[in-house]
């Protein structure tokens, strides 16, 4: 029978070694467990006894990683902030108010008492709200392992729905950010007007002078097995003047790069129809 057993390390060593330690068993870190318990409660209910191997639960909550820095030229976000804090952080809410913007339509204020940033890019969901922000705004990701300390631009994170590059007994401990001159804008197409998922969800952030496009970072959330950064979007924009014709034209290039499916949210028509007016309006707003 599957057996379970929790530990709440107070130093990454602690971590380190519960994970080295328990190589027969799976390992789950968790921080804020608002995605987690549910599942543990329905994985309890319907898996037949002996299916899984033991469980480890290790979480992350005591190891001081729920800090805001201002670094200078980056900000650096610990991986256990919570969504709240992080929206009511004046250091956040001046330098990357489309993080903001984001994190404001994410389930709602109980989970997001609880649950971390961390948390909702390790979970690696196609549709979470902070990945198409965060990959706007250029953000790597910092993660710590017994032979040291990784760094990955966010794009690069996630290789499919539930899927990271991380490996067993490595933490995501930071999320650096670095500071920009430029203007962003996040939103989000659900199904209902609160505390829903999305069915697409876009972000960008845009750079000008003189009324052309200097800088410009896009992605979007919901149509591929993973966040994507929309490049032939950003190509087709940057060097142009920051017309309505031109961030249309722009918009329509992100049907190049998704591949999104049918599920219980959307069709994958509807996808295909609503993600080009979702980027041409997070560019406009961003303008």
């Amino acid at each position: 029978m599957r057996k379970y057993e929790y530990l709440s390390p107070e130093t990454l060593d602690g971590v380190f070694q519960a994970a080295a330690g328990n190589a027969d068993k799976e390992v789950k870190m968790v921080a804020g467990c608002t995605d987690f318990m549910p599942r543990l409660s329905a994985e309890l209910e319907e898996i037949p006894a002996g299916e899984k191997p033991d469980l480890l639960i290790v979480s992350l909550m005591k190891l001081g990683l729920d800090r805001v820095e201002d670094c200078g030229g980056t900000v650096k976000i610990g991986a256990c902030c919570t969504l709240t804090d992080l929206a009511e952080n004046p250091l956040i809410q001046k330098e990357f108010p489309v993080l903001t913007q984001a994190i404001a339509e994410i389930a709602g204020l109980t989970v997001r008492n609880a649950a971390t940033l961390g948390g909702n890019i390790v979970n690696a969901s196609p549709a979470a709200d902070s990945v198409p922000a965060l990959m706007a705004l250029g953000a790597k990701l910092v993660a710590e392992r017994a032979g040291g300390t990784r760094e990955y631009d966010i794009e690069d994170f996630f290789t499919g729905p539930g899927g990271t590059v991380l490996e067993k007994g490595e933490v995501l401990t930071a999320i650096v950010i670095p500071k920009r001159a430029g203007k962003g804008c996040f939103k989000k197409l659900g199904r209902r007007k609160a505390e829903t998922l999305s069915t697409v969800n876009a972000a960008a952030y845009v750079e000008s002078e003189n009324g052309v496009c200097t800088a410009v970072r896009v992605a979007v959330g919901a149509v591929a097995p993973t966040v994507v950064r929309c490049t032939e979007a950003e190509a087709a924009l940057l060097g142009k003047e920051l017309t309505a014709k031109n961030i249309a034209a722009a918009a329509e290039k992100v049907l190049g790069q998704i591949s999104p499916i049918d599920d219980i949210r959307a069709s994958a028509w509807y996808r295909r129809k609503v993600a080009p007016v979702l980027v041409r309006r997070v560019l406009e707003h961003a303008v």
